[in-house]
């Protein structure tokens, strides 16, 4: 069911039960005296107000009731309500009749002000005082009450009156802590796409304008241009991949399950998981097209047994170290790539190239600079900790983190 087919259904529904309240609170009305009607009119305003469905604060006007929120709607039942206590002068036995209604009416009202309201205090207390006072319209006029009866009533109503002022402050609370974690969702995406787009677009970007900038100074032979152009496409089209990934991530963010249906996990994941067992295509390719040999080392039981995170982490920090070699020592004879076990039992990856630092072929952009400070952020969240530095002529970056299992894998 979409969500226009449930407004109307919904809207069909509220106006089912508004007009059931006409007739079975207005009706009666007109069977008795003339005087009956104001105790109608005010138990049908206070309950019409609880079903109608009154705009958010700041709404266009244009819309139907635009011009009135529920916090006028609360100050138009409240003076109704408050008149008719001070203008009834007929019978009292007949305000026994419509009073619980309105009674009930008003502690709804009360509890959705409470709860919806940007500034609730005022239309509040005025509600909740007039909810106070409206057993008073039964109890003073009838001699056998007395002031004993009257503050006893009022002692009465005071506790369902707390209690809704109560429900609404907590209905207030969660619908203030569920909007927070929305946009604390919704900004988790953000910096996981822009992740996403730093760790695994950058780099093949980067591979890519680099070796355009050495074919700008060293002319290719004709076997080694195709192999050239070769590497160029196979990154374009590694980028673009996973560019469309992640906007597919986006798209179904967007794309809520029906109401009443379960969601269902797509087919695919829409970003792909890159973990340790990527690490010899990465190294490779990265040797391939710099021509920087590069060894692994690489603890094959620790492929496909770690838990998501971390995997991803760890291929993360080769990722984004390969890449700084591709830009600030492009001259270097060699590159060792680690991920093993430490001393302590914990995943240790470690790039280490020998140097042979060299300025850029032409001048280097301006920006980045941010992808170890969010690695070393990764790395404290994951209990782990990133460390970067010279190594004798050349540069080492060394990540730990903990060894967490996968859930299969740990059995």
């Amino acid at each position: 069911m979409t969500g226009t087919m449930r407004d109307t259904t919904f809207g069909r529904r509220r106006g089912l039960w508004c007009g059931l309240t006409l007739v079975l609170l207005g009706l009666p009305a007109f069977l008795g005296p003339p005087m009956a009607l104001l105790l109608a009119l005010a138990a049908i305003a206070a309950v019409l107000a609880t079903l109608v469905r009154w705009p958010s604060e700041g709404v266009s006007p244009s819309r139907p009731l635009g011009r009135v929120t529920v916090i006028r709607a609360g100050y138009a039942v409240a003076g109704v309500s408050l008149a008719v206590d001070l203008g009834y002068r007929g019978q009292q036995g007949l305000t026994l009749l419509w009073m619980p209604f309105e009674f009930a009416a008003l502690l709804v009202l009360t509890a959705r002000l409470v709860r919806r309201a940007s500034r609730p205090v005022l239309p509040a207390t005025l509600l909740a005082v007039t909810s106070l006072v409206l057993p008073l319209r039964f109890t003073v006029r009838n001699p056998e009450s007395g002031a004993n009866g009257s503050l006893l009533m009022v002692v009465l109503t005071l506790v369902p009156v707390i209690c809704a002022i109560g429900i609404g402050m907590r209905l207030r609370g969660t619908d203030t802590r569920n909007r927070q974690a929305v946009l604390d969702a919704r900004r988790n995406q953000r910096l996981h796409m822009a992740r996403v787009l730093h760790d695994f677009v950058a780099h093949e970007l980067t591979g890519m304008v680099l070796e355009v900038q050495a074919a700008r100074t060293t002319a290719y032979a004709p076997e080694e241009y195709d192999a050239f152009l070769a590497r160029l496409e196979e990154s374009g089209l590694r980028a673009l991949d996973q560019m469309d990934r992640t906007l597919d991530t986006l798209r179904q963010a967007e794309q809520l399950p029906a109401h009443g249906s379960a969601a269902k996990e797509p087919d695919q994941a829409p970003t792909r998981v890159h973990g340790l067992v990527d690490l010899p295509d990465l190294t490779a390719r990265f040797s391939e097209s710099t021509s920087i040999p590069t060894r692994l080392d690489l603890d094959e039981a620790l492929v496909d047994a770690l838990r998501r995170e971390i995997d991803e982490t760890a291929y993360t920090l080769v990722l984004e170290a390969l890449t700084n070699v591709r830009r600030h020592a492009a001259g270097a004879a060699s590159v060792r790539v680690s991920a093993r076990r430490d001393a302590e039992a914990r995943l240790c990856v470690q790039v280490t190239d020998d140097g042979g630092q060299s300025s850029p072929l032409v001048e280097d952009r301006e920006g980045g600079g941010t992808g170890l400070a969010g690695l070393d952020e990764r790395f404290a969240l994951l209990g782990g900790a990133l460390e970067a530095g010279p190594d004798g002529t050349g540069w080492q970056v060394t990540g730990t983190l903990p060894l967490l299992q996968r859930l299969d894998a740990a059995g």
